[in-house]
């Protein structure tokens, strides 16, 4: 697939569906995601479906016929890694942070616009293999690939 600047993200970000379901978990999820979709983030986004090897229309069509799987799998993998989070906040005693100190380690800036992007990109290829899921995690250089993969199949509910 030939760089397009991020042609390829904006398309999808831009659609109409796209910003309904965006819309939609922005509400249930009770996140701030950015006003603007910003050039470097729609060139990264691009970088992402071209490692994937989806045709933009693949990506449209699954969005467009699963978007009730993809919200659900969307909210299910915000909830599953927001709950690792909050595990791996662990402090020795006495070393426990203050209910201020907390609040700002925890608390996270506004996502993409993107990041439903992602989410898309994974579900589609869990549809169409562990195998492909597996081999785009491992070009986007993802820690612990194979384990996140199980995970992702998993609340993609391919299992």
């Amino acid at each position: 697939m030939v760089d397009d600047g991020g042609l390829l993200a904006e398309r999808i970000v831009g659609s109409p569906v796209y910003k309904k379901l965006l819309s939609n978990l922005i509400g249930v999820l009770h996140i701030e995601v950015e006003s603007e979709y910003a050039e470097v983030f729609a060139r990264l986004d691009s970088a992402k479906i071209a490692k994937a090897n989806i045709d933009i229309k693949e990506l449209m069509l699954v969005l467009t016929d699963s978007v009730d799987q993809i919200r659900e799998y969307s909210i299910s993998k915000f909830r599953a890694l927001s709950a690792e989070e909050e595990d791996e906040e662990e402090y020795p005693a006495g070393a426990e942070p203050s209910e201020d100190e907390k609040s700002k380690t925890l608390s996270v800036g506004k996502y993409s616009q993107g990041f439903l992007l992602t989410n898309l990109i994974e579900y589609v290829l869990a549809r169409s293999s562990r195998e492909q899921l597996l081999e785009y995690l491992k070009l986007s250089r993802i820690p612990q690939a194979k384990k996140y993969a199980d995970q992702l199949f998993k609340l993609a509910k391919f299992v």
